[in-house]
């Protein structure tokens, strides 16, 4: 007697389901892409418990004919492709025709559709895969698919379902996820007959995702573009602030559809370099526009990962317009309170609207300085003298130094208002990018010391400083054994010359020892070239006279991305004229 036996229909679909339908949100994954397919404006999404008791999902869509409703509970029957070659140019959401035939094995099943040209509708039901009678009925153009009892008729598979609102939160999710690829539709979610979301059609996406995320996390996205002839990209970035701890809201669109794919995610990462805290994930919303035949979409049951032809095209192209778009934003956060907001993992849904205050026409009551010599260039400089005058605008700070808080924070005014500044967070960032110049550098700003200083280090410290000699020597220090336990520093970089250098490098030694494993996007290098920033940098607590804070400020002008220290703080907080007439109740 043989031991292999063809299995029959039903559980052949049981098994597919298996691999289509995970949870709830599964089935309305596939429904909703099938409305999509059906040319649908509008998708109505109505669950009970979850999905566990109904799912039901209503769309305008062109409908089908009595000879397509029957077809479409049949196993790989589908409309959207017909030969080998049409998998190598897909198009649509849905292809492999076995949704429906595989979700209605577990579960009860109803679906009625009418097209335009019809006088009226049809209505079939399935129940454990089982097709019924047809018969006819009354409806709007579109279709209707129905799904009740979820997993009846196996039990092994219901027993996992998470609780309600676990399985709500897959659901409105998807729905999200779904959404948000296609601004052009509109979306309701109804759950337990109350309103979850109801989104309208939207002609761009950033409204699509203030609808989705609130308009204050709208307002912290930065876009970004790339318009190449082999491919198109567009979509919103986050600025550092709105990171998350997850990469729940980490999103790639390709074709329209929603894909995950973990090496473009840590690519856009890799593009915040030195701009996110430890454990932080960039918010983005990327689509990518790309001819199908480039990529193959039919490597994942349920097409949530695809595989492109030139994915090291794809990551280099990613990467530049992120990098781009990062260091051409002002990233500062706006106000008290948004360098904050977003720390919890649940976006602010609005935000309130700041008045409007108009803009001040100086950043001083009184002039400055630098303003009283733009003046007087303005009053003793002929008119062919304009171009020595645009060197003076150029010089202009961004920023004029007010006063010192608590010897750790530096308040100052600008155009819109008034700046916080971190002292220390911005001065690290200051060195980090001047020691990250000097290690690139072929042509090294190294200072000799007229007196070289001898540093005694422990066994356990000197074998550190043999074990990073390189980087060292690479950052501009000349340090040599002198004898015993003792060394002696020849040479440092230039702008590090007045330090205390017998503290800074015993410290960067310390912390060496404290994270004995380099960070993964970072590696051991830019690690120490951290502590050394750290280190080097203008001390929280530092007492500074106005000329030293006005310096800091200008230092920062020539930064590449000024907005964060290493570590991925805040630098400087505005606050901005607006909101101090909200504040004080003139607006």
């Amino acid at each position: 007697m043989s031991v292999i036996k063809l299995l029959s229909e039903n559980l052949i679909n049981q098994i597919a389901a298996g691999e289509v339908v995970e949870r709830p949100s599964s089935v309305v994954k596939e429904l909703v892409e099938n409305s999509i397919d059906a040319g649908a404006d509008n998708i109505v999404v109505e669950v009970k418990d979850a999905g566990a008791s109904l799912i039901k999902v209503t769309d305008n869509g062109k409908g089908m004919s009595s000879e397509d409703l029957n077809l479409c509970l049949q196993r790989h029957a589908t409309s959207k492709i017909s030969g080998e070659a049409d998998l190598w140019k897909i198009k649509t959401m849905g292809f492999r025709g076995e949704a429906l035939a595989s979700i209605s094995s577990v579960s009860q099943l109803t679906v009625r559709s009418k097209r335009d040209e019809d006088v009226g509708g049809k209505e079939i039901n399935a129940d454990g895969g089982e097709a019924m009678n047809m018969k006819d009925l009354g409806m709007a153009t579109g279709t209707q698919v129905e799904f009740r009892s979820l997993f009846f008729n196996t039990p092994a598979r219901q027993k996992y379902l998470k609780k309600e609102s676990t399985e709500l939160g897959h659901i409105s999710s998807t729905m999200n996820s779904i959404a948000l690829a296609n601004t052009g539709i509109a979306f309701k979610l109804i759950h337990n007959d109350k309103v979850i979301f109801d989104l309208p059609k939207v002609t761009d996406f950033i409204s699509r995702i203030a609808d989705v995320f609130g308009r204050a996390t709208a307002d912290a996205m930065i876009p970004i573009f790339y318009g190449g002839s082999d491919m198109q990209i567009d979509g919103y970035i986050g600025k550092p602030v709105i990171s998350r701890s997850t990469s729940k809201h980490q999103y790639f669109f390709v074709n329209g559809r929603a894909i995950y794919h973990g090496l473009l995610a840590n690519t856009i990462k890799r593009a915040y370099h030195s701009m996110l805290m430890e454990n932080r994930k960039p918010v983005f919303l990327i689509n990518i526009q790309i001819d199908p035949s480039k990529i193959d979409v039919n490597v994942h049951p349920r097409k949530l990962e695809i595989r492109f032809e030139n994915q090291q095209q794809l990551i280099k192209v990613i990467y530049g317009a992120v990098k781009v778009a990062l260091e051409k934003t002002n990233l500062m956060p706006k106000g008290f309170t948004e360098s904050r907001r977003y720390m919890s993992d649940s976006f602010p849904k609005s935000a309130p609207a700041a008045p409007s205050f108009g803009r001040a026409e100086s950043y001083l009551q009184k002039p400055s300085v630098v303003q009283g010599a733009m003046e007087f260039s303005r009053n003793i400089m002929p008119e062919r003298d304009s171009q020595a005058l645009q060197s003076v605008e150029e010089d202009r700070p961004s920023m004029q130094t007010l006063a010192q808080v608590a010897n750790c924070y530096i308040v100052a005014q600008n155009e819109d208002g008034l700046v916080l500044v971190d002292q220390h967070a911005a001065h690290e960032r200051v060195r980090y990018e001047q020691l990250m110049d000097q290690l690139e550098n072929d042509n090294k700003s190294v200072q000799p010391l007229l007196v070289p200083l001898s540093i005694e280090f422990t066994h356990d410290e000197m074998q550190l400083v043999e074990d990073n000699k390189g980087t060292f020597e690479g950052l501009g220090f000349e340090i040599e054994p002198f004898g015993g336990n003792t060394y002696v520093l020849n040479a440092v970089p230039g702008f590090m010359a007045k330090e205390d250098l017998n503290g800074v490098i015993k410290g960067v030694l310390d912390d060496i020892v404290n994270k004995s494993t380099p960070s993964k996007l970072q590696g051991k290098v830019e690690d120490i070239i951290n502590y050394m920033a750290c280190r080097s940098a203008i001390k929280f607590g530092q007492k500074l006279d106005l000329s030293e804070m006005q310096a800091l400020i200008q230092q920062m002008d020539n930064l590449k991305r000024p907005y964060t220290c290493p570590h991925g703080r805040p630098t400087m907080v505005s606050l901005t004229l607006d909101e101090l007439g909200k504040m004080f109740g003139r607006k």
